[in-house]
């Protein structure tokens, strides 16, 4: 899915409810977490692993299953958690400090930096699949129906995805193409029907066609075929989500 969407948006602004969950559920656990100017890097560290993690999985999800979702959220944010330690373990060994002579370098590096990043990944691991689940889980629910009403405004939708060159149009946009070839005098051959499912274009197998009678001058051909076009786009069945591809001279048409 597309980072440019509205509902991406609103999908990283939920980082937010998955960060104060993620804070609750820590004050539940270690039975006390204030918010002071000491936990603040550990905040920022939190919400940046969930707007990193949400955006890779509204990235790779096709489509916007709140399971798929969640789980996709829960996996990206452990690496963007684990890759922000590692970049503090870089800054960390490179701004060493001189210890005191009885700590030995070796203990301070291992133990005291990467050995705690350890254990921050392994509690993350723990207390961020509750609070990446229910963002999936309310991202599903809530912005499913934007979807379905986006999809009923969309002017086209491509066919790429199905190895066809074209594009496919929903009822009213596809009469107004086919009145645009008509006042253009070009004949309309035929056409093919789509439904929009789960926002994913797939071929219904449905389609009309119109060959040029040995008889018919090519005018009575144009006029035929665009009244064929016309009836059969009207006609069919189902409206929600339903769009029509127009062929053109064996080619499919583009805009």
């Amino acid at each position: 899915m597309k980072l440019t969407d509205k509902r991406f948006w609103i999908f990283e602004a939920l980082a937010i409810l998955s960060t104060a969950t993620t804070i609750g559920i820590m004050q539940v656990c270690l039975g006390r977490f204030e918010l002071d100017g000491d936990s603040m890097p550990i905040c920022c560290i939190i919400l940046t692993s969930y707007l990193v993690g949400q955006t890779v999985a509204w990235k790779v999800s096709k489509y916007l299953k709140w399971l798929k979702l969640g789980l996709s959220t829960y996996f990206y944010s452990i690496i963007s958690f684990a890759s922000i330690f590692a970049f503090i373990i870089i800054l960390d060994y490179l701004d060493r400090k001189p210890l005191p002579v009885d700590v030995s370098a070796d203990t301070h590096i291992v133990f005291s930096t990467f050995s705690i990043s350890l254990v921050a990944l392994f509690l993350w691991s723990i207390v961020s699949f509750i609070p990446s689940m229910l963002t999936g889980f309310i991202a599903s629910l809530c912005l499913s129906s934007k979807k379905s009403k986006s999809d009923r405004t969309l002017k086209s939708v491509s066919l790429e995805l199905l190895g066809v060159n074209g594009f496919a149009y929903p009822r009213k946009e596809a009469l107004k193409i086919a009145n645009g070839y008509f006042n253009s005098n070009k004949p309309i051959l035929g056409g093919d029907v789509y439904k929009l499912v789960n926002g994913r274009i797939e071929s219904t197998s449905d389609s009309w066609y119109c060959d040029q009678k040995e008889s018919e001058s090519s005018y009575d051909y144009v006029v035929r075929s665009y009244h064929i076009a016309c009836d059969y786009i009207r006609d069919y069945p189902g409206k929600a989500n339903t769009f029509f591809s127009i062929v053109i001279e064996q080619i499919e048409d583009e805009i």
